[in-house]
């Protein structure tokens, strides 16, 4: 018993000897005796304080705002943007009617009807499955086609007749 002791005496004094030779190391170089913090030496503290000084000061009950930065514009080469392209100029009247202005869909409301049902538990167990692999992206578009699937077979539902 008295082994393990004097061991581990022994282990803790060789660690404390370590700590206080890299103390004394440090205090040498200028960095404190805790590990990772240097303490700056005097010459860099008063280079700190003339950067501060010279520093614009927010006045008295403004906070200093964040400066916003504009993003940085490329040039493009001269004339590069108008190769190929000829110079016709439209009239105001004819731009608009050139531009193609996107339909607008019809809202939520008008494209779908809520249905409430009940799917068998091993029906829904592999919808459930395929859904999480990732095989299907939503179940709704699944229910849809399989619907709209059993209205064309069964009922000619979509076919040209």
């Amino acid at each position: 018993m008295n082994d393990t002791k004097s061991i581990l005496a022994r282990v803790l004094a060789q660690q404390e000897a370590k700590k206080a030779a890299q103390a004394a190391e440090n205090q040498q170089q200028g960095a404190s005796t805790e590990r990772g913090n240097v303490v700056p030496l005097k010459a860099a503290e008063q280079k700190i304080q003339e950067r501060g000084n010279h520093a614009p000061k927010p006045l008295e009950g403004q906070q200093a705002k964040p400066l916003r930065v504009k993003p940085r514009q490329t040039n493009k080469a001269e004339g590069t943007d108008k190769v190929g392209k000829p110079d016709t100029v439209l009239p105001p009247s004819q731009q608009l009617t050139s531009m193609k202005i996107p339909k607008r869909q019809a809202p939520f409301e008008k494209r779908y009807r809520r249905v409430t049902t009940y799917l068998e538990n091993g029906v829904y167990d592999k919808v459930q499955q395929l859904y999480e692999s990732g095989e299907i992206d939503r179940i709704s578009n699944l229910v849809n086609t399989a619907v709209r699937l059993y209205l064309m077979k069964h009922y000619g539902y979509g076919c040209k007749e």
